[in-house]
Protein backbone atom coordinates (compact mmCIF):
# COMPACT_ATOMS: atom_id res chain seq x y z
CA UNK A 1 0.00 0.00 0.00
CA UNK A 2 0.94 3.48 -0.82
CA UNK A 3 0.21 7.37 -1.59
CA UNK A 4 0.48 9.15 -4.52
CA UNK A 5 -0.15 12.88 -4.03
CA UNK A 6 -0.50 16.05 -6.65
CA UNK A 7 0.15 19.01 -4.73
CA UNK A 8 -1.42 22.64 -5.36
CA UNK A 9 -2.50 21.83 -9.26
CA UNK A 10 -3.23 25.54 -9.99
CA UNK A 11 -6.34 25.37 -12.54
CA UNK A 12 -9.17 28.01 -13.43
CA UNK A 13 -12.86 27.68 -13.20
CA UNK A 14 -15.75 29.39 -13.35
CA UNK A 15 -17.79 27.67 -10.27
CA UNK A 16 -19.99 29.29 -7.84
CA UNK A 17 -23.61 30.01 -6.86
CA UNK A 18 -23.26 33.80 -8.25
CA UNK A 19 -23.97 34.98 -11.84
CA UNK A 20 -21.10 36.88 -11.78
CA UNK A 21 -18.56 33.69 -10.91
CA UNK A 22 -19.71 32.22 -14.20
CA UNK A 23 -18.29 34.61 -16.15
CA UNK A 24 -15.69 36.20 -14.37
CA UNK A 25 -14.12 32.57 -13.07
CA UNK A 26 -11.88 32.57 -10.31
CA UNK A 27 -8.38 30.68 -9.80
CA UNK A 28 -8.35 27.29 -7.57
CA UNK A 29 -5.51 25.02 -6.48
CA UNK A 30 -6.63 20.94 -6.25
CA UNK A 31 -4.33 18.55 -3.89
CA UNK A 32 -4.97 15.19 -4.50
CA UNK A 33 -3.88 11.89 -2.06
CA UNK A 34 -4.80 8.89 -3.40
CA UNK A 35 -3.80 5.66 -1.56
CA UNK A 36 -3.36 2.07 -3.17
CA UNK A 37 -1.76 -0.80 -4.38
CA UNK A 38 1.46 0.09 -5.48
CA UNK A 39 3.51 -2.54 -4.50
CA UNK A 40 3.60 -4.34 -8.21
CA UNK A 41 4.50 -0.94 -9.65
CA UNK A 42 7.80 -0.48 -7.07
CA UNK A 43 8.83 -3.97 -8.81
CA UNK A 44 7.94 -4.12 -12.12
CA UNK A 45 8.81 -0.19 -12.90
CA UNK A 46 5.89 -0.29 -15.48
CA UNK A 47 3.15 2.49 -15.44
CA UNK A 48 0.28 0.37 -16.06
CA UNK A 49 1.11 -1.35 -12.35
CA UNK A 50 0.94 2.38 -11.01
CA UNK A 51 -1.25 5.13 -9.59
CA UNK A 52 -0.69 7.56 -12.40
CA UNK A 53 -0.46 11.23 -11.04
CA UNK A 54 -0.87 12.66 -14.16
CA UNK A 55 -4.42 10.89 -15.10
CA UNK A 56 -5.26 11.94 -11.50
CA UNK A 57 -4.29 15.73 -12.36
CA UNK A 58 -5.99 15.25 -15.86
CA UNK A 59 -9.39 14.10 -14.20
CA UNK A 60 -9.30 17.15 -12.07
CA UNK A 61 -8.47 19.70 -14.81
CA UNK A 62 -10.93 18.10 -16.89
CA UNK A 63 -14.12 18.04 -14.37
CA UNK A 64 -12.98 22.31 -13.46
CA UNK A 65 -14.11 22.57 -16.89
CA UNK A 66 -17.70 21.37 -16.02
CA UNK A 67 -19.29 24.44 -14.20
CA UNK A 68 -20.96 23.68 -10.55
CA UNK A 69 -22.38 26.17 -8.54
CA UNK A 70 -21.08 24.13 -5.26
CA UNK A 71 -17.35 23.28 -5.09
CA UNK A 72 -18.47 19.61 -3.19
CA UNK A 73 -20.43 19.19 -6.78
CA UNK A 74 -16.81 19.43 -8.47
CA UNK A 75 -14.88 17.47 -5.48
CA UNK A 76 -17.31 14.56 -5.77
CA UNK A 77 -16.72 14.17 -9.49
CA UNK A 78 -13.22 14.35 -9.12
CA UNK A 79 -13.25 11.69 -6.65
CA UNK A 80 -15.55 9.91 -8.70
CA UNK A 81 -13.79 10.00 -12.21
CA UNK A 82 -10.27 9.85 -10.45
CA UNK A 83 -11.70 5.66 -8.73
CA UNK A 84 -12.93 5.17 -12.25
CA UNK A 85 -9.56 5.70 -14.26
CA UNK A 86 -7.24 4.76 -11.81
CA UNK A 87 -8.77 1.24 -10.17
CA UNK A 88 -5.52 0.72 -7.93
CA UNK A 89 -6.99 3.38 -5.93
CA UNK A 90 -8.73 2.09 -2.35
CA UNK A 91 -9.31 5.57 -0.72
CA UNK A 92 -8.43 9.27 -2.12
CA UNK A 93 -8.81 12.55 -0.58
CA UNK A 94 -9.44 15.67 -2.71
CA UNK A 95 -9.52 18.99 -1.41
CA UNK A 96 -10.49 22.28 -3.41
CA UNK A 97 -8.94 25.75 -2.66
CA UNK A 98 -10.88 28.70 -4.22
CA UNK A 99 -8.03 31.83 -4.30
CA UNK A 100 -9.42 35.02 -3.16
CA UNK A 101 -13.05 33.84 -3.06
CA UNK A 102 -15.66 36.90 -3.78
CA UNK A 103 -17.09 37.28 0.02
CA UNK A 104 -17.00 40.13 2.09
CA UNK A 105 -13.79 39.52 4.29
CA UNK A 106 -10.13 39.24 3.62
CA UNK A 107 -9.97 35.78 2.73
CA UNK A 108 -6.66 34.13 0.82
CA UNK A 109 -8.88 30.74 0.17
CA UNK A 110 -12.03 28.57 1.22
CA UNK A 111 -12.15 24.89 0.85
CA UNK A 112 -13.76 21.93 0.80
CA UNK A 113 -12.63 18.49 1.11
CA UNK A 114 -14.01 14.81 0.59
CA UNK A 115 -12.01 11.92 1.50
CA UNK A 116 -13.78 8.83 0.08
CA UNK A 117 -12.82 4.65 0.04
CA UNK A 118 -13.31 2.65 -3.15
CA UNK A 119 -16.31 0.30 -3.06
CA UNK A 120 -15.15 -3.45 -3.90
CA UNK A 121 -15.73 -4.22 -7.55
CA UNK A 122 -17.66 -6.92 -8.23
CA UNK A 123 -17.57 -9.42 -11.58
CA UNK A 124 -13.49 -8.71 -12.33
Amino acid sequence: MGVVKVNNLLVYGNHGCLDEESVIGSDYSINIKAWGKTNKAAKTDCLEDAIDYVVLADVAAQQMKVRSKLLENVVHRIIEGCFESCPRITKIKVTLSKINPPINADVKSVCVSIKKKQKKRTGK
